[in-house]
């Protein structure tokens, strides 16, 4: 029987905001399911499975819920459970006779976070040159060859990740911000086996947000600023100065990091002695 993916993940997309529009809590499964009663699928339609063996159906709903969830449509409140946003139950009600929803009806909306999600995945593939022939939409071929696909799928489960980390650093706290920053260094190798490091920041303060010592007595330490701001946002020059002020008195070990764009244009004196750019 032929399985038409997409038209299956847009069947679901639309049967999911059905199913949650009721502003309940739901597990994974219990969306599954009632997306599975709701849509009356025949019993040959849910023995369709992937050469991976998963079925058919299932994999649709996920990428509704996926999708729903990158759209703000859904909340993710804890490891896979879901509940409809305000957002959501808006546009349950504008699309609430649709049989069909696409990611096109997502373009057309007035949903910032799948904008900000379109616009972070494209940065991110454009940084790591994916094609877009690996896109996340792209169907499933089970004539394809099992090495392209897992490769594909790699891919893409790397982008998701990206986007998806990116996005909880824009949306956290600045505590959270600023000592998932702090981690990050220590995971890299800084602060020795001992993993000295102190977490010192203070709201808009400007200036250092962490030490990590790089020897016992603190002698060679590392002054860290984690810089965060509305998504569109540039980091440059007047970005730098406070920080520069403030670590340069103690130090010359620094490290400013950012999940945002650098300018085109930094401190010259950075370009010159210090500047390095991590993707």
């Amino acid at each position: 029987m032929n399985f038409n993916n997409r038209e299956y993940r847009d069947k679901c997309r639309a049967l999911t905001l059905k199913l949650m529009s009721d502003n309940k809590v739901r597990k994974r499964q219990e969306i599954y399911q009632g997306v599975i009663q709701l849509g009356e699928f025949s019993d040959e339609i849910l023995t369709l499975r992937f050469n991976s063996g998963q079925p058919k159906v299932e994999n649709a709903i996920a990428w509704s819920i996926s999708s729903r969830t990158k759209a703000g449509i859904l909340n993710r409140i804890s490891k896979a459970t879901y509940q409809i946003t305000p957002i959501g139950l808006k546009m349950a009600t504008l699309w609430q006779n649709k049989t069909h929803i696409s990611e096109k009806l997502y373009d057309e909306a007035d949903l910032p976070d799948w904008k900000s999600y379109l616009k972070s995945r494209a940065e991110i593939k454009r940084k790591k040159k994916l094609s877009d022939k690996t896109s996340i939409e792209t169907d499933d071929n089970d004539d394809m060859d099992f090495e392209t696909q897992a490769k594909n799928a790699i891919k893409n489960l790397e982008t998701e990740i990206s986007v998806e980390l990116l996005n909880k650093l824009q949306k956290g706290t600045p505590l959270f911000f600023e000592k998932s920053v702090l981690k990050l260094l220590l995971a890299m190798g800084y602060g020795g086996k001992e993993n000295l490091f102190e977490h010192t920041g203070k709201s808009h303060d400007g200036g250092i947000d962490g030490v990590i010592k790089q020897d016992p007595l603190g002698i060679q330490n590392i002054y860290i600023q984690a810089k965060r701001y509305a998504s569109d946002n540039m980091i440059g020059s007047k970005n730098y100065n406070p920080f520069q002020g403030h670590y340069r008195a103690m130090a010359w070990n620094g490290v400013c990091l950012s999940p945002h764009h650098h300018s085109p244009n930094p401190p010259k004196d950075f370009l010159k002695n210090y500047w390095a750019e991590l993707s």
